[in-house]
């Protein structure tokens, strides 16, 4: 008994104050619901209409919030005041079979003499990160191939060096040093060299520039053997992903002089999308680079990222890495055991169509990316050429746009489209839901 009237005094009191809240709020409207001597009809009728406009601002406002801070695009013409950034250029060596075979016959005779053409072949083709794996040669090391062999030293061995890929280079007609300018960057069969990339270990910004004082950018170069030459962004990497439409095959025996023509579109970002989450820009800086173990590169890029998921990948499978990779992998280089174990592991891959689509769902785009487009291409052969081939590799003309990204909405708008609605409603502020507690709290 006790109890329940314990029970109905509470209740009592909180009915004094919620009366004394409705009368006296700033929330319009309100006061008309709770009016003394308003009949139950008007009650109704101001309870209803505030209900509507409850669900009225609720529809409002759920998608904008929802939507969250969107990010646009808008064009840029400011182009006098600008400095843009060449594009990298990655030059791989194409695999010869015939050329690689005979130089490892040359220089790994002992080791080879025991073995026939299939097994020859076999070892020249892992050593250029490719290989079909069959039954009388996926033997495990030990049997034909002994387990200790250097498979990294050989590598070095076979794979030409730069001075043996590029020389006579060339920005804006000023003589630069190939092998300083063109450094060593991971691909997946073997060392590449890359110009004005940040995903060398000797480079923490792209150093070649060009503005209005220097005119469109100009790299050429002399190639002393086929290669395949990638344009892309300055950290990204010479990938099985990117677009093809950015690779180029140059064959010395056939063509000796190649002109690429480019345009470029770089895109700069406003300092208040760097603030915002991952998860609201969609693409990551140069700086956010995954917490994985084998994601080992300078800086992001969504080819580097989606290098290092399939890294891991086959890593799972198989407990190592290809020897061609890259030198922060040397600890966990495989053997000709584990060297079998990836190329039957690649192999199944291809044959089951997988591609990794799920590793390319978590790589984000990188939010330093340019746009570039390939202009004009020309492989000719000329006379009285040089050995080798000479390739031109030129800016078409200096960009008079630039994307800026932004965010269209900030927290800030999100503040104000509330505050805009809920006075439109309510004709309430935030002050209006602060004197909710006071008047709550006081006595009636």
């Amino acid at each position: 008994m006790k109890s329940f009237k314990v029970l109905r005094n509470i209740c009592g009191s909180l009915s004094k104050r919620f009366i004394f809240f409705g009368r006296n709020s700033g929330i319009h409207g309100l006061k008309y619901v709770f009016e003394e001597k308003a009949t139950r009809l008007s009650r109704l009728v101001w309870l209803l209409i505030l209900l509507i406009f409850t669900g009225c601002l609720y529809l409002l406002l759920m998608p904008l919030v929802q939507r969250g801070n969107a990010i646009g695009f808008t064009p840029d013409t400011r182009y006098l005041h600008w400095t843009t950034t060449f594009p990298g250029v990655t030059v791989c060596e194409s695999y010869i079979p015939k050329t690689a075979l005979k130089k490892l016959s040359e220089n790994y005779a002992v080791l080879l003499e025991s073995l026939n053409y299939d097994y020859k072949r076999y070892i020249s083709d892992l050593i250029f990160g490719r290989g079909v794996c069959i039954g009388s040669l996926c033997l495990p090391c030990g049997t034909r191939i002994p387990c200790d062999i250097s498979w990294r030293n050989m590598i070095e061995n076979i794979h030409k060096h730069c001075d043996e890929l590029i020389v006579d280079c060339r920005f804006n007609g000023k003589k630069i040093s190939c092998c300083e300018s063109f450094r060593i960057v991971d691909s997946e069969y073997g060392p590449c060299y890359s110009f004005n990339s940040l995903q060398s270990n000797y480079f923490d910004d792209a150093k070649f520039i060009v503005n209005r004082s220097t005119g469109p950018g100009v790299l050429t170069f002399n190639l002393l053997a086929d290669a395949q030459i990638t344009i892309h962004s300055t950290e990204e990497l010479s990938t099985d992903i990117l677009d093809k439409k950015f690779k180029f095959e140059i064959i010395t025996s056939v063509e000796n002089h190649i002109d690429l023509l480019f345009s470029i579109i770089e895109v700069d970002d406003e300092s208040l999308l760097q603030n915002e989450d991952i998860s609201v820009r969609r693409c990551r800086y140069n700086h956010e680079i995954p917490k994985e173990p084998l994601h080992n590169y300078q800086v992001y890029s969504y080819g580097a990222c989606h290098l290092a998921k399939s890294t891991a990948k086959a890593f799972q499978q198989c407990g190592c890495v290809q020897p061609v990779r890259d030198l922060s992998y040397k600890n966990i280089y495989c053997n000709y055991t584990g060297l079998n174990c990836l190329v039957t592991y690649k192999a199944l891959k291809t044959k089951l169509d997988n591609r990794d689509e799920a590793d390319a769902d978590d790589c984000l785009p990188s939010c330093n990316e340019s746009e570039l487009n390939i202009i004009h291409v020309s492989k000719r052969w000329v006379k009285d050429q040089k050995s080798g081939a000479f390739v031109n590799i030129q800016m078409i003309s200096l960009p008079t746009m630039r994307l800026r990204k932004n965010l269209l909405r900030t927290n800030l708008d999100l503040v104000v489209s509330v505050g805009g609605m809920v006075g439109l409603f309510f004709s309430a502020s935030i002050l209006s839901f602060a004197e909710i507690f006071c008047l709550i709290f006081r006595s009636p």
